[in-house]
């Protein structure tokens, strides 16, 4: 696999990002796929991932670190959903210039909380994308924490916010929050991240309260309207995914007004198969390549 490094800008900071090819196995006729990480991802990680499978199957792969993360330029232990949407709509910019060059389309893809993040960024950058992709995404959080939490944990959640909200509205000095204490793990994926993820050179973030603001208001969902109404969307998800759970696939593929497909990974959680030679992760990848070749 061929790596071609480009900066690019967002909100005037420099974002790391690179193409990904086969030099063997390039189809010009294919789109440029865009993989976006979820939360606390960077692109040595899954968007890599994805593009060692898909270059094998002839596609270009476009993966990049979200401000404040890998070698992108941006304040550490930080993360807003809405920088992190305008750093997308910023990537598709620089590939869509590479695509028209190309005569390719553009597919953008986001795994994790990016599933969500794609739809939110695609009303940005709607001229530029061709086709969209949610992989293990969620796409209504408060309905997401309350599955997770439980009603009794929900509450306590929002007092904690309560009493956070207070203390820095009187002066009180920002902290930094384990982010898991905001956006909780399920047991396999909690074991998954600190087996696997927390390999990757860089990995981690410290949260802090603005990021518990920003996840509590994000419905992607919400805000599918007309303009997603000729653009074609695979919702991809683990059929077992006791993070994310299935119910937050089918509520989007229900409320989708375009062209959808949803397909169900058997036997799939969030992130455990997440290995380049798991059975699962094979399966995903090439749902994910035949899709794109058969819709394209």
């Amino acid at each position: 696999m061929i790596e071609q490094k480009l900066k690019f800008q967002s909100d005037k900071l420099t974002l790391d990002g690179a193409f990904f090819k086969s030099e063997e196995s390039d189809d010009p006729r294919l789109p440029i796929v865009i993989v976006c990480s979820g939360f606390t991802g960077q692109k040595n990680i899954h968007p890599e991932r994805y593009a060692r499978f898909l270059t094998n199957r002839g596609f270009t792969v476009f993966g990049f670190d979200y401000r404040g993360f890998g070698e992108s330029e941006g304040e550490r232990e930080r993360v807003l959903i809405e920088e992190q949407v305008r750093d997308i709509a910023n990537a598709v910019a620089v590939v869509a210039e590479r695509a028209k060059e190309e005569k390719r389309k553009v597919v953008l893809a986001g795994w994790g909380m990016g599933g969500g993040l794609v739809l939110d960024a695609f009303r940005v950058c709607e001229d530029q994308v061709d086709g969209l992709i949610a992989m293990n995404g969620f796409y209504d959080s408060v309905r997401v924490q309350k599955a997770l939490r439980g009603e009794h944990g929900w509450k306590q959640f929002r007092a904690f916010m309560a009493t956070e909200r207070l203390r820095l509205a009187k002066g009180g000095e920002p902290k930094g929050i384990d982010p898991f204490d905001i956006y909780p793990l399920d047991p396999v994926s909690r074991e998954y991240v600190f087996t696997e993820l927390v390999k990757a050179p860089g990995y981690g973030v410290t949260s802090t309260f603005d990021f518990a603001d920003s996840l509590i208001s994000f419905c992607p969902e919400a805000h599918l309207d007309e303009r997603f109404a000729q653009i074609p969307l695979l919702i991809a998800h683990g059929a077992e995914n006791d993070l994310h759970p299935v119910t937050e696939a089918r509520s989007l593929y229900a409320r989708y007004p375009g062209p959808k497909e949803l397909f169900l990974l058997e036997g799939g959680g969030h992130t455990e198969w997440m290995l380049d030679d798991d059975p699962k992760f094979q399966t995903f990848a090439g749902k994910i390549a035949d899709w794109i070749t058969s819709t394209f």
